[in-house]
């Protein structure tokens, strides 16, 4: 496959990373949750995005039904606290993002 068509995950991580360093409040996290669902989902080596969901069911004692209605939910309508805790678990402190430069 020829070199530009082969994504570029590493300039995808650091355009986000970029965009994280505007993040400084609770609004900022959800707004850039609400936007950049993409960030969620890059690191795919270690599953953030599953990892993160056991670690918040376990966090906030969910049922099987409540995890279930949580990941049928569209992106936007996701709980605020689902939200805050995400972008902690995977950005804020997710494998991928954290080798970036800063």
């Amino acid at each position: 496959m020829p070199d530009n068509l082969t994504p570029d995950w590493s300039s995808e991580f650091e355009h986000y990373k970029k965009l994280s360093r505007e993040v400084d409040t609770k609004e900022d996290i959800i707004n850039f949750f609400n936007q950049h669902q993409k960030a969620f989902y890059l690191d795919t080596f270690s599953s953030s995005w599953a990892n993160m969901m056991e670690a918040y069911e376990a966090k906030e004692r969910l049922s099987s039904d409540q995890l279930n209605n949580l990941e049928e939910m569209q992106w936007q309508e996701m709980p605020e606290s689902l939200k805050l805790f995400a972008y902690d678990f995977c950005i804020k402190n997710g494998f991928c993002f954290t080798g970036t430069s800063s």
